[in-house]
Order: C-alpha cells, then structure tokens, then sequence
C-alpha cells in the first residue's frame, strides 16, 4: 500500500504545449481519488506520469517514500486497467490473469491461488476456461481488473475502464469497482470524463482543464462549493445555471442586479463579507442549481418555454435576464406546468453562489489567498522571509499566504493575527468561517468545530508559508534561498529554439538548460545549468506560459 505526491508536475510535448501544468497533489494511502474533466485536459497524461508510461518534464512524483521519476513502469508495483481491456485473445481467462506472474516466476500453488481469490472477488470463477471472444464486454473487464488483482500492487491505476461499456453495464461495473477497493484496501487512481462516475465512486475528486487542477475536494464538497464558474456547472446535471449582471450596494444590503431589467436578488452578507467595500458595483455571475429554483406566487415573473417529464424529476425551461440560454428548474414529479404557462421564479437564498465576472473564481468560498501588511510582523520575522528572496535587494510591500495555511493552534515561530469571527458556511467535514481583524481585513481559515458569530479568536500562519509580496502583486520569495547574483535578461521563442539576450558579459556559453523556473507573478527566475562547463546562473526574464523546467536556452548575443 502506499500514498501518492505529486508536487508541480508538468508534462510539455513538442512545440512546446504544455499537457499538464505544475500539478501538486497528495493522495493517500488507500484512498479513492477521481480525475475528472473534460477531453484534452490532462487527466490521463497526469495518470499515464504516475504509471511511468509518459516522463515528466518536470516536477517530482513519489510513490510512498520513493522518488519515482526515473523508475522504469515494472519497478513502480502498479497495476493498470485501461479503457481497452487488452487482453490475451488466445489465452483462456484464467491464463490472462496468471501471465504476469509466470513472467516473475511465481509458483504454480501460488498462482493458482490468486488467481482463484481474484475470481472469486470478481465474481468469474466459473469463466476460468473461457477465452476473452466468449465473455461479455462487462465479464472482460473484470477479468482485466482479476490480473490487476493478482499482482497485488502498491497503487491501481483506472483509465477510463468504463467508457466501452453501455449504460446499465456502467452502473453495474461503478458498483463492482468501489465494492472492490473496499476489499483489497489498496491506493486507487481513476480518470473517467463521466461525473457520474466521479460522484459516486471517488473518497475525492480531482477536476482538471487545459492542464491545470481547478479544485480537490469531496464529492460533496465540489458540488455545493465549487470554486469557479467551470467547476460549478461541469459537476451536476442538469448543471447550474449562470446569469450575468452586478452586484451593487444599497442601503438595506447588497442585491444582483441584471441591468435594463426588473430582476433583482437580495444577497446575504455572509456571501460577500471578504469583498472589499471599494469593489461595488462588482461585474458578478450569480449560480443557482435547478433544484434551488422555486416556482411559486412571487418571485421574477416569466413564461414556460419547454418542460420534460422524467419520471421522479420534471424540467422546467424559461428565459431570465442575464442569461442567453434557457434557464432550467427541477421540479417534483407532481408538477402540472405547460408550455406557455405564465410562471413567477425565486431562488432559494442559502443556495446562491456568487463569481466574480472577469476571473470566473467564487465570491462565496473560503479567499485562497490573503495579503496582510508589513506592520503585522516583528523586525525578525521580516529578516526571516528576507532571507528567501528570489530576487535581492525588491521591497516587498506586504506578506500573503493561503488561507488554508491558517491555523487555531499556537505555534512558537508562527505570525499571530487577532480576529472576530463575523460568519460561516458549513461543510461536509467542518465549517469555513469568515474573521475579521483589527485593521479591517477579511481572515477565512477551515475549523472542525462550531465557533459562534461575534467570537474572538486567535489564528496563526506559519512564517515557512508565508510569501513576501511587490507592491504590483508578484510574490518575490522562494522555497528556496538564491545565494547567486540574478541578471536582467529578454526571451525570443523562434523556431530554432528558445534564445537568451542580455547586454553583459556573464554567459560564457552557448547553450543552457533550465534547471529549475521559479514563477514569480510577471516575472521568472530562470536557474541556467550550461552544458558544456556546468556553469549555473540566474536570469531575471518576463514570465512566458511556453516556459518550463529542462528546457534549453541559447544566448542571442555571442561574448568575445
């Protein structure tokens, strides 16, 4: 058995697209973990680097307490199911199953056993005899998860095992799957592009897009606080609906407002108590699932477009300002609406989910990052930080960490902040509350126990996760200290390659590899390895989505 970490694990192919981008993760021993999202966004090359049938560009994976980057697929002690079951056609089922383990010279009284408790498991002893062209596609594939089975690996790895399979078989199989990590106690890695799947199998979920993790969470969790507008309308079906307008302040709260129209939803403060005041009127999307839809005697007056009856659920389609596409409620299965039926619609306020327009993250969840100022810490805790600098000699403006950083227990070397507590949302595991502190600021941080509103509280952070920041917003510290001097410098991505230029005598080279990029909001740090002398040194360059660790710079400017 054994945990799974993944700490800024990237993945570029050729020309320079990136498949997957500084994937950080730690998944547990035995624990269930779901990837999901759509095609293309680098679910199954972040499980494929994990197997060891894809090398990292970058980054570092361990598989328990072993460094795996380099480890060749057979010395990593997983086991894969793929989408295609990829078994022997001309072996019978209990010689697919045992294959792998004649290939490690297992004895014949040992094989026979496994591969009959893995049978047995599975629910195919009686399929032993049979070769793969007589099962169904539902009994294959249990018999490519019997030879996953009987190799007895540290981690199982699922890509997409289901896809091939009809509806019911589905269903079925999900049931067969999560029945069966209950009975082997093993680490599970699953990508599947169904939410379904991901919902009801997954202890948690991994949501992707374009390369990048949106959000690790529980099922439950993910559905009912999602962090972006793309994770809030990928999970749930049918998905949120997401109208555009503005949140603006008024005298008795504040309200989303969808300009030129009469639609007008009170928000409740607990919503937007970490948006700052100066923000207002605020470009916002308000989210409502459809089962938070009321259709009753007040509310937004509208007309029935379309309504689907599915039995235990009715859908109700029609149109709301802010929205193109129809707006979808769901109703019990006594609703009696029609089409052209005049209707009136309110939201369920405790329900509502607010984002913020141009950057599509939640304005209703826990602030992943939180800037405080300088004057909160001691002289010696400055002098700490000063030490990680990536770049010597900036003046950082202010001290940022993630609000998943703060703590209620005391610690010695940690920055105190003193707060009241003004609000809360629950979870499935605990509470998210909503502190502020004496200068005003919003503190939000994650606590197991109930705290009741108007409580006083002291947090702490600890001073190895905090990050000094520029006045502009880059983050100027690394986990790393930079003893070496660092040079400005410019990057041209042509054709022939990626080339370096500078206007003073330092590179001594022609050729480089970046041994480590340090992102530092619109800049990078480039730490340069020569090829051809070893020499190392750190160029300050404008950040660039095409750079990545390992990559080779070359020098534009030859030195005489």
């Amino acid at each position: 058995m054994a945990k799974i970490r993944l700490e800024n694990v990237s993945k570029v192919y050729k020309g320079g697209v990136k498949a997957v981008n500084g994937a950080s993760l730690e998944i547990k021993d035995k624990e269930f973990v779901v990837f999901v999202g759509p095609s293309g966004c680098g679910k199954s090359t972040t499980l494929r680097m994990i197997a060891g049938l894809e090398d990292i560009t970058s980054g570092n994976l361990f598989i328990g307490e072993r460094y795996v980057n380099d480890l060749e697929p057979k010395d990593r002690n997983i086991a894969m199911v793929f989408q295609n079951y990829a078994l022997y056609p001309h072996m019978t089922v209990y010689e697919n199953m045992a294959y792998s383990l004649r290939c490690h010279h297992e004895k014949k009284e040992v094989i026979e056993s496994k591969v009959n408790r893995a049978a047995e498991i599975l629910g195919i002893k009686d399929l032993l005899k049979r070769t793969p062209r007589e099962l169904s596609g539902g009994q294959r594939q249990r018999v490519a998860l019997g030879r996953a089975i009987v190799r007895e690996p540290d981690v199982f790895l699922f890509d997409e095992p289901l896809s091939n399979l009809d509806a019911k078989l589905r269903i079925q199989m999900r049931a067969e799957i999560s029945k069966l990590h209950k009975d082997v106690g093993t680490t599970f890695v699953y990508v599947t592009h169904d939410q379904t799947e991901a919902m009801t199998m997954g202890d948690r979920i991994v949501v992707m897009k374009d390369g990048y993790i949106q959000q690790i969470d529980t099922p439950m969790n993910l559905y009912e606080h999602p962090v972006n507008i793309f994770v809030a309308t990928f999970l749930g079906s049918p998905q949120m609906n997401i109208l555009e307008g503005n949140i603006e302040k008024e005298k008795d709260g504040k309200y989303f407002v969808s300009p030129g129209s009469d639609l007008r939803i009170k928000i409740p403060d607990i919503d937007l108590c970490q948006v700052e005041e100066s923000a207002y009127p605020l470009k916002a999307c308000l989210g409502i699932r459809p089962a938070d839809i009321r259709i009753g005697e007040e509310g937004f007056p509208t007309v029935v477009e379309l309504v689907e009856r599915l039995g235990e659920q009715t859908l109700v389609y029609f149109h709301l300002p802010g929205r193109k596409d129809y707006t979808i409620a769901s109703l019990g299965p006594s609703c009696r609406l029609l089409e052209k039926d005049p209707i009136k619609v309110s939201f369920n306020a405790e329900k509502l989910h607010l984002f913020n327009r141009e950057t599509e993250q939640s304005l209703t969840n826990a602030v992943p990052l939180i800037k405080r100022p300088l004057s909160d810490l001691s002289p010696k805790q400055v002098d700490e930080l000063a030490k990680r600098l990536a770049v010597k000699g900036v003046v950082p403006a202010s001290y940022a960490f993630l609000s998943s950083d703060v703590k209620e227990e005391k610690m010695i070397d940690g920055i105190e902040i003193a707060a009241v507590v003004e609000g809360s949302k629950e979870y499935e595991d605990g509470w998210n509350y909503f502190a502020r502190s004496k200068d005003g600021s919003v503190i939000s941080f994650r606590s197991a126990k109930k705290i009741e509103k108007g409580a006083a509280t002291t947090l702490y952070v600890p001073l190895s996760k905090v990050d000094l920041v520029a006045a502009e917003g880059e983050r100027l510290t690394d986990e790393t200290d930079v003893e070496e001097e660092v040079y400005e410098a410019s990057l041209s991505f042509r054709p022939r390659g990626c080339f370096l230029k500078e206007e003073t005598l330092h590179n001594h080279e022609k050729a480089y590899k970046v041994e480590r990029s340090i992102p530092l909001g619109k800049k990078t740090v480039l730490r340069l390895l020569g090829s051809e002398k070893s020499e190392r040194l750190i160029y300050l360059v404008e950040s660039n989505d095409l750079i990545y660790d390992s990559m080779m710079v070359y020098m534009r400017k030859r030195i005489k």
